[in-house]
């Protein structure tokens, strides 16, 4: 550096720290990936705190044990909230949608998206996860109108059946009907753009469908092609990386059938870590892209490095 552009930029420090305010939160952003065909985006739309209450087989103190070994203060656990585009040719397909208006602090998608010049009239897929609110909120304007126009989306049958119809509302839990009434709003709204599936298939050239139910009965992971190094982008299957990466076994009281639940985890596991294989997760610390691997008696998720050129 030249000692000019030096003193330059010393002289502007004072300024400023005077006129400046010291931040206290983190920069939102979007982070790009390759896999395949395709041009990824990760996307942060906010973040929830979840505790070991919410693990009906997790004592605190052990809560406290797998938090300190992750070199986290236990408590109430910071989980991201992540969504994914995928671009290719004329395709831009959008992988949940974040929780915008319908969980708090949730909702940061939308401007992340324009600041990475993705329009919503040019998205024209939308594939679900499952039907909860933090992965379907941001598909609605704050007047309940539909955010992507042009987009047809796509949703394993079993979670329009267990969540959007009048039946469904009607037996549901009395302190999960919001779930219920929002799904239902979403989905009436997007009604017309709707394309179910059923079975596992190729919902997009190169993008594949995988059910993976217990957290709910369509809970559906995404396969992305890429020669012997696809990306599976797997949902909710973990929620907290501190507890349920060592301790497979604990369901979460989200969980619509814990034991399917547990059972698709305790099984998908060993799959991903003995592919190497990568993963995607939407509550795993963002970007939320990485590989499983073996770890005692259970299992770490390995971070994917920042790449500096996509």
């Amino acid at each position: 550096m030249q000692r000019r552009s030096l003193l330059k930029l010393t002289a502007l420090a004072p300024v400023a720290a005077v006129h400046g305010q010291i931040p206290s939160t983190q920069v939102s952003g979007f982070q790009r990936f390759r896999v395949g065909q395709f041009t990824g985006t990760a996307f942060l739309d906010g973040h929830l705190q979840i505790g070991a209450e919410a693990f009906a087989d997790l004592s605190e103190a052990e809560a406290d044990e797998l938090a300190q070994a992750a070199f986290l203060d236990g408590g109430q656990i910071d989980t991201g909230v992540n969504a994914y585009v995928l671009q290719s040719g004329d395709e831009t397909i959008l992988i949940d949608a974040g929780g915008a208006g319908a969980m708090e602090p949730l909702g940061g998608l939308a401007g992340l998206m324009e600041d990475a010049g993705v329009a919503a009239d040019q998205v024209s897929h939308i594939l679900i996860t499952h039907l909860h609110p933090d992965h379907i909120g941001g598909l609605l304007t704050e007047t309940g109108d539909v955010v992507f126009p042009n987009a047809k989306v796509r949703i394993h049958q079993a979670d329009i059946d267990g969540w959007t119809t009048e039946a469904a509302l009607a037996q549901a839990p009395e302190g999960f009907k919001p779930f219920f009434e929002f799904a239902r709003k979403v989905y009436l709204a997007y009604e017309a753009q709707v394309v179910p599936f059923t079975e596992d298939t190729e919902l997009v050239p190169g993008v594949s469908s995988r059910h993976l139910p217990g957290h709910t009965a369509g809970h559906t992971g995404f396969v992305i092609e890429d020669g012997d190094d696809p990306l599976l982008i797997w949902g909710d299957i973990v929620h907290v990386e501190a507890y349920q990466m060592p301790r497979p076994d604990l369901a979460i009281g989200f969980d619509t059938n814990p034991d399917l639940a547990r059972e698709t985890r305790l099984a998908l596991l060993p799959e991903v870590a003995g592919s190497k294989h990568r993963i995607a997760g939407m509550h795993l610390s963002f970007p939320g892209i990485g590989r499983v691997a073996k770890d005692g008696d259970g299992y770490r998720f390995d971070a994917e490095d920042w790449t500096f050129e996509i």
